[in-house]
């Protein structure tokens, strides 16, 4: 059978972001065009919606239930957010999507145990999506990331595999897929490894959206070799964040409106027949720059990590930021504090701030070259 792409239905512009692409996709089946990466990138964001007001782990929701035209689009926050609040009437609006329903909302944030946790389960007859949130605003959040890197489990990964279980057991027929965006594709990736044999047979697919990876022995596990055939990992052209610690899975590199850091926003990735744009390789400037924070870290044993990214948020704490708003806001606790933080940065340890500098040197040295080709290729245009 043929499949049927949005360009087959109507004519527009061929290169779309993800929330062009459901406008696009509104009236086809999934009997024409069948599941894929980029319907887990619209489960994957889609879990990154304040559901308080409409779900529980102890409620199911349709989507056509849900009126669209009552959603309204906030004023007064980030683009971000925005975006998630139009990703969902688009969803909302969509032939392809109205069957499916949601369940079994959970987030769970503890500044005590740096902690991050949100899952949210998209379902209909046939298969169960179980999407994994990424890191919030929240500086716990971004801790725990970083904990990745020399805890054996971090506390949203031991909270994904019971998630999994839960909902298999919840869907008993239903396939299961599992998938997220940023630290969200890290535990769709844990949670399909970890979980029960009679799970696993059921899992079809892993989607990993910009997701970092793991300590090198977990992805030595033969439980982990056996998942990673299973295993889609997409990562933007200058990928930061996905190609942290160790990532030996095959992965598609895509193309970004963004540039540099900022192509870890899904918003911004290229869609194109119902499908990412594909490029060739990772940016080499990126790419290098991976390289040697992966080789540093690799350098240091799981205490030594600790004891530096413990350093490192002593700063936020220092600075009194619990959470990543504007950069004013952030400006104005940060100088509101100068005199704690000097105090501070100067009681980091030597090896500490050596590499702090060397990063933030290079960092911006990327940056600088990617501006400079930016600017040229506008001069080009011209």
């Amino acid at each position: 059978m043929q499949l049927f792409t949005p360009l087959d239905l109507c004519d527009k512009i061929s290169l779309m972001n993800i929330i062009d692409d459901v406008k696009a996709m509104q009236n086809v089946t999934f009997e024409n065009t069948p599941f894929n990466e980029v319907d887990s990138l619209v489960f994957s964001l889609l879990s990154y919606f304040n559901w308080e007001t409409l779900l529980n782990e102890n409620t199911r929701l349709k989507f056509s239930e849900i009126d669209g035209e009552k959603i309204e689009v906030p004023k007064h926050c980030k683009e971000r957010f925005k975006n998630h609040y139009r990703l969902l009437k688009a969803v909302l609006s969509s032939n392809r999507y109205k069957d499916f329903c949601m369940s079994d909302f959970v987030n769970d944030s503890d500044i005590h145990t740096e902690k991050q946790f949100c899952a949210v389960c998209f379902f209909d007859t046939e298969f169960a999506y179980v999407a994994f949130r990424g890191t919030d605003a929240t500086v716990v959040g971004w801790k725990e990331d970083v904990n990745l890197s020399f805890m054996k489990e971090v506390p949203a990964q031991t909270h994904s595999v019971q998630y999994l279980e839960e909902i298999a057991k919840k869907y008993p027929t239903h396939k299961i897929i599992t998938g997220g965006h940023s630290k969200g594709g890290n535990l769709a990736i844990y949670s399909a490894v970890k979980a029960s044999d009679e799970v696993k047979t059921r899992i079809t697919e892993i989607y990993c959206h910009d997701g970092p990876g793991f300590k090198k022995e977990f992805c030595l596990s033969d439980e982990y070799l056996q998942a990673s055939k299973k295993i889609k990992k997409t990562v933007p052209y200058s990928s930061i964040v996905g190609m942290l610690m160790e990532n030996p899975t095959p992965y598609d590199v895509i193309d970004s409106k963004s540039v540099s850091i900022f192509q870890h926003n899904p918003y911004k990735w290229l869609v194109e027949n119902h499908a990412f744009v594909p490029k060739p390789h990772l940016n080499p400037n990126w790419f290098y720059f991976d390289e040697s924070i992966n080789r540093w870290i690799e350098t240091l044993t799981d205490e030594e990590r600790e004891k530096f990214f413990d350093e490192i948020f002593t700063f936020f704490d220092t600075a009194g930021i619990t959470e990543f708003k504007s950069k004013k806001e952030n400006f104005a606790l940060i100088m509101k504090n100068l005199r704690k933080i000097y105090s501070s940065f100067r009681n980091l340890g030597e090896e500490t701030k050596t590499f702090l500098g060397k990063t933030i040197r290079k960092l911006l040295s990327i940056l600088s070259e990617e501006r400079k080709n930016n600017d040229k290729k506008d001069d080009d245009k011209k």
